[in-house]
C-alpha cells in the first residue's frame, strides 16, 4: 500500500490536501493507496503555477518539445512493469491488457510528436505583388485534461503528448479510483520540463467543477455523457473551447462471412477487454436471421470460456468491474431490461470466482431483444454485457445500428462489398470497423459524433488543432 504526500516542487507538480482518499483492488477490495484530494486553495495555486510553466514552455520550438516529450516517452516505456502493476491493483484489468495498454498509448503518442513536428504555419498568395499570408498556429495556454478511470495510462497520454508538443501547459485531474498511474507518468517528466509546465492535481467532483469553473484556456475530457453535458454548459458560459469524448453503444453487424468464427473471436474481443468498461467495446450484435442461431451459441461458448479472477493471475480472461457503483448500475440495467422483455442467455448475476471470491465480478452476459428500445439497447452498461437480436434486410441492420443516441464506433462482419461499402456510408459513428473489432489505429482519428463526442477527436493529425489557435498573418511589400 502505498501513500501519497503533499507535492515537492519544482515542477511537475502533484497536488494533494490532508483529507485521505483509499483505492482498492477491485479484486480482493484489499486498499492499495492513499490520497490527499487538493484544497481549493491549493486549485488556485496550481492553476497560477502553471501560467508560468506555460511561459516557459511556449518558447521552446516544437522540435525541442517534441525532443524532451520522447525523452519522456522513453522514461515511461522503461517503466512498463511498476506502471502495469499500479494499473492492475487499482483498476483490475488483467496485467496482460495493462502491458498491451501502454503499449498502445506509446505507439500513438510517437505517432502525435510526429503530427506536431509538421504542424504549423502555412503561407498563401497575397492579394498582391511581394504581399504575403501566413497561417499561423499558437498555442492555447493552461489546458484542463480530465480523465475516467477505465484507461489509467492511454487516456492521459492521449491529452498530455498534444497538448504539451503544442506548447502548452496542462493541468491532469485523473480519475480518483485510478490516480496512480497518472502520478507516475507526470514523476516520469520531472526535469525534462520547466517547472509547473505539468500537474497533476487529485480529486473528486468538487474539485473537478473547480477546475472546470476556473479560468483555463481549453478543457479535454473523457467520460460519461452526462458529465460531459455539465462541463460543456460551464466552458460555454466562459467561452472556453472543450473537446469532449464521452460513450459509446456500439454495434456489430453480422451479416454472411465466409469464417463466422474470426468474426465472432473478433467480437469477443471487443466486448469484454477491461470487462467490457471501455467506450469503444462492442455492445450490441446484430446478426442476419439465417445465422442467429449459430451466433448465439458460438458468442455464449465464448463467454462462458472467459476466466473471471484478479488482474495478476496469469489465468484470468476477464477482470472485474472497477468501483461498486458501476457493478451496482451493471446488475440494475440487466435486471431492467428483463422486466422490459429482454431474456438472459447467459451470464446476467454477480460472480464469485473461487481465486477472488470477495471481488467485483459480473458474469459475460448474453441479453436476446427484438425491442429497439429496450434498456440494454439503448443505454451505456458499461460492462461485460452483449445484446443480440436479428435483422432480415440490409436497410433493418442499418436502421438498427444507428437507432442509438451514441455514435462512437460500430463493426460491419460481411463478405458482401457492396453491404460493405453501403455500411461505410451509411452507420452514425466517427469510427467503422469493417471486418475486424473496434480497435482504433495508433495513427487515426479517435472520434465520435452524436452524443459521443463534440469537438476533435483524440490522436490524429486533426487533435493538434484543438490544443491551439489560428491566426492570419497578412504581410505587405
Amino acid at each position: 500500500m502505498s501513500a501519497v504526500q503533499p507535492p515537492v516542487l519544482p515542477a511537475p507538480a502533484t497536488w494533494s490536501g490532508a483529507a485521505d482518499f483509499e483505492t482498492r483492488d477491485p479484486a480482493s477490495r484489499q486498499v492499495v493507496g492513499r490520497y490527499g484530494f487538493a484544497t481549493p486553495e491549493q486549485v488556485r495555486q496550481v492553476l497560477a503555477t502553471a501560467r508560468q510553466g506555460f511561459a516557459a514552455w511556449s518558447v521552446f520550438t516544437v522540435n525541442a518539445r517534441c525532443d524532451r516529450l520522447g525523452t519522456w516517452l522513453a522514461r515511461i516505456e522503461d517503466e512498463t512493469e511498476v506502471l502495469a502493476g499500479a494499473m492492475t491493483d487499482e483498476q483490475g484489468k488483467p496485467l496482460a491488457e495493462s502491458r498491451a495498454e501502454i503499449g498502445k498509448a506509446l505507439r500513438e503518442a510517437r505517432q502525435m510528436l510526429g503530427f506536431a513536428r509538421a504542424h504549423g504555419g502555412r503561407t498563401l498568395p497575397g492579394r498582391a505583388p511581394g504581399w504575403s499570408n501566413t497561417i499561423q498556429r499558437r498555442p492555447r495556454g493552461v489546458v484542463l485534461a480530465i480523465t475516467p478511470w477505465n484507461f489509467p495510462v492511454l487516456t492521459p497520454l492521449r491529452k498530455l503528448v498534444p497538448a504539451l508538443a503544442m506548447g502548452n501547459a496542462v493541468v491532469l485531474k485523473p480519475s480518483e479510483y485510478t490516480p496512480a498511474a497518472a502520478m507516475h507518468l507526470v514523476r516520469l517528466a520531472q526535469g525534462l520540463l520547466p517547472d509547473s509546465t505539468l500537474c497533476l492535481v487529485n480529486g473528486a467532483g468538487e474539485v473537478a467543477a473547480g477546475l472546470v469553473a476556473a479560468e483555463v484556456d481549453a478543457i479535454s475530457f473523457t467520460g460519461s455523457v452526462a458529465t460531459g453535458r455539465k462541463i460543456g454548459a460551464v466552458a460555454g458560459g466562459n467561452l472556453v473551447p472543450v473537446s469532449l469524448e464521452l460513450g459509446g453503444k456500439n454495434a456489430a453487424i453480422v451479416d454472411r462471412v465466409v469464417d463466422l468464427d474470426a468474426a465472432l473471436d473478433a467480437i469477443i474481443g471487443a466486448a469484454f477487454q477491461c470487462a467490457g468498461q471501455r467506450c469503444t467495446a462492442i455492445s450490441r450484435v446484430i446478426a442476419r436471421s439465417e445465422i442467429y442461431d449459430a451466433v448465439r451459441d458460438g458468442l455464449i461458448a465464448r463467454m462462458q470460456a472467459l476466466i473471471a479472477g484478479p488482474g495478476r493471475d496469469p489465468a484470468t480472461t476477464l477482470g472485474p468491474i472497477t468501483t461498486p457503483a458501476q457493478l451496482d448500475r451493471i446488475t440494475h440495467l440487466v435486471r431492467s431490461a428483463e422486466l422490459e422483455g429482454a431474456t438472459v442467455l447467459t451470464g446476467g448475476q454477480r460472480l464469485s470466482p473461487e481465486s477472488a471470491p470477495e471481488g467485483l465480478f459480473f458474469a459475460p452476459t448474453l441479453i436476446a431483444t427484438e425491442d429497439s428500445a429496450n434498456p440494454a439497447v439503448q443505454e451505456e452498461i458499461f460492462g461485460p454485457v452483449l445484446t443480440l437480436s436479428r435483422f432480415e434486410s440490409d436497410d433493418a441492420a442499418l436502421e438498427m445500428a444507428n437507432a442509438t443516441d451514441f455514435g462512437l464506433t460500430s463493426a460491419i462482419f460481411t463478405d458482401r462489398l457492396d453491404f460493405a461499402r453501403r455500411a461505410m456510408d451509411a452507420l452514425q459513428s466517427g469510427m467503422i470497423h469493417l471486418n475486424h473489432g473496434t480497435a482504433p489505429d495508433d495513427n487515426m482519428p479517435f472520434v465520435g459524433i452524436k452524443a459521443s463526442g463534440l469537438g476533435t477527436g483524440s490522436v490524429g493529425p486533426s487533435t493538434l488543432d484543438f490544443y491551439t489557435t489560428e491566426h492570419a498573418v497578412y504581410q505587405a511589400g
